[in-house]
Formats: structure tokens, sequence, C-alpha cells
């Protein structure tokens, strides 16, 4: 399980998908076992932090990181 730490503002995206070469097999396990939490550590006006705990078979990604990923 890793854990990410953000701040997102108003209408900003977070996306979760599947890492290149992770096994779904075992991200459904640990899914299973532990689940996605996401705790909201702190809000500002329109900006909020937020820390994402998620197996480690799951990449996660800013909005403005995607097209970095993307083949």
């Amino acid at each position: 399980m890793g854990r990410l730490i953000v701040t997102r503002r108003t209408n900003e995206q977070i996306r979760l998908t599947l890492k290149p070469g992770a096994s779904i097999n075992d991200l459904l396990l640990e899914l299973e076992d532990t689940g996605i939490w996401i705790t909201m550590i702190e809000t500002d006006g329109s900006r909020a932090r937020l820390a994402i705990d998620a197996p480690d078979q799951l990449l996660v990604l800013r909005e403005e990181l995607i097209p970095e990923w993307e083949p």
C-alpha cells in the first residue's frame, strides 16, 4: 500500500489506473483486503489536501501528468 498526498482545487481531477505490468489478480486481492482510502486532510477555500492510500499496483496521477503516461 502506497500513500500519495495531493492538493486539488475545484474541478481538478485525479486518475487511478492499473500500472503497466501490474498483476490484476494481485490488485484484486489487495483491494479485497484493504481497499482504497481517500482522506481529506485539510481544506482552504477552493483547495483540498487529500491523502490517497492505494495498492502498489495502481498508478495515481494528477490530471496534469496524464499525457506524460499515456502511450
